[in-house]
């Protein structure tokens, strides 16, 4: 009698499990397949209200569409939207949006948008948007956005934003920003920011959390990088101000420089790149290439020094060194006579300078000695 109940409570148990199991299937509706599809707008298409669970090999919006996915090639007037994955081609004079996975091209007259990984091309307009990850490339009028990371390229006119790494090359004409790590280049008018800098860095300026590439540009700055204030003294000024951001591979220098007195004055400022070589905890040499323009009264002439020193650097206790070493200077300089209070003759008689190229320009070996900060 027991053994009876718990037969019928098992087959009970199992008719109501395929009732269940088949009102789940039924309300997924399987994905249909067509050769062919053409739309008007979202909802009036030769597809009807299937239109959204066809996969179709060509498709054709008059206007705008909604179908579900592409395996080959997909034309909009204005717009298409897609539920599903679009493998192939797909064009809009307005914008696409596509769901599921992109590979192929998607191309716009304004935007992409592509809520899933992109392995392909992007080209918008105004922009492209993906979600996930991008394999390939974008390039768009304005600004692209890949909130995953990038193996490939992208190119914008203003901006490129990803939010994890980047393994290829970001060019913008204003900014580049990466949340994660770059292996690969930062290319950008004004500024460029990364979290790990593995690559390379060039813009007006460039940002790193930590740096273990390379950054050119006026204000290269790592926050857990190399940063030193300077001041030092040489043969044609009297005092100099260097500030040095970086990393140890390559550091930028901004600098400023004045030499006091009543007949003999110059302001300069100017700029230059160095690297430190490591030699002992408490021992670094430090090879600078700087370059400066001397004001000497007359802004109407060109008074161009540049100078290659190589210093070695002694540290005294934690953020103080003191530096010195020797300097061959390269001086341009087309200033016919002299400004009543600055100086003209540089450098000094008492220095065998010679000739180099021209008789504007003339070489001699100086010297730097100074302290630093940081």
């Amino acid at each position: 009698m027991i053994n009876g109940k718990i037969a019928v409570c098992l087959g009970a148990c199992l008719v109501l499990k395929s009732v269940v199991s088949a009102q789940s299937n039924n309300s997924l509706p399987p994905n249909i397949n067509t050769p062919v599809r053409i739309g008007v707008i979202p909802g009036i298409s030769t597809q009807g209200k299937k239109d959204s669970i066809t996969t179709s090999y060509f498709s054709l919006n008059l206007f705008g569409g909604m179908t579900g996915g592409i395996n080959g090639v997909e034309l909009g007037h204005l717009f298409n939207i897609n539920t599903k994955r679009m493998q192939g081609v797909q064009y809009a004079g307005l914008f696409n949006i596509t769901r599921g996975n992109v590979n192929g091209l998607q191309m716009a007259g304004m935007f992409n948008s592509d809520k899933s990984n992109l392995t392909g091309a992007q080209y918008g307009g105004l922009m492209n948007y993906v979600k996930g990850n991008v394999r390939g490339l974008q390039l768009a009028g304005l600004y692209n956005q890949v909130s995953g990371s990038v193996t490939g390229a992208q190119y914008a006119g203003i901006c490129n934003y990803t939010g994890q790494s980047v393994k290829g090359l970001q060019l913008a004409g204003i900014a580049n920003i990466n949340n994660k790590t770059t292996n690969g280049a930062q290319i950008a008018g004004i500024v460029n920011y990364t979290k790990h800098l593995k690559g390379f860095q060039l813009g007006l300026i460039n940002i790193a959390d930590t740096s273990s590439g390379y950054s050119i540009g006026l204000l290269n700055i790592v926050r857990k990088g190399y940063h030193k204030i300077a001041v030092s003294t040489n043969e044609v000024l009297n005092v100099n101000l260097a500030i040095k951001s970086g990393n140890a591979k390559l550091y930028n220098i901004l600098m400023v420089g004045v030499n006091a007195g009543n007949d003999d004055k110059i302001f300069s400022y100017g700029y230059g790149i160095g690297h430190e070589m490591k030699m002992a905890k408490w021992f670094t040499v430090n090879p600078e290439l700087t370059t400066q323009y001397l004001y000497l009264g007359n802004w109407n002439y060109i008074n161009q020094l540049s100078r290659f020193q190589v210093l070695a650097n002694f540290k005294l206790a934690k953020g103080i060194a003191l530096f010195a070493g020797p300097a061959f200077n390269v001086y341009y300089s087309d200033q016919p006579e002299a400004v009543k209070g600055y100086k003209f003759l540089v450098p000094d008689d008492s220095y065998n300078s010679f000739e180099l190229w021209h008789s504007n320009v003339t070489g001699w070996v100086g010297w730097t000695a100074g302290i630093s900060f940081l």
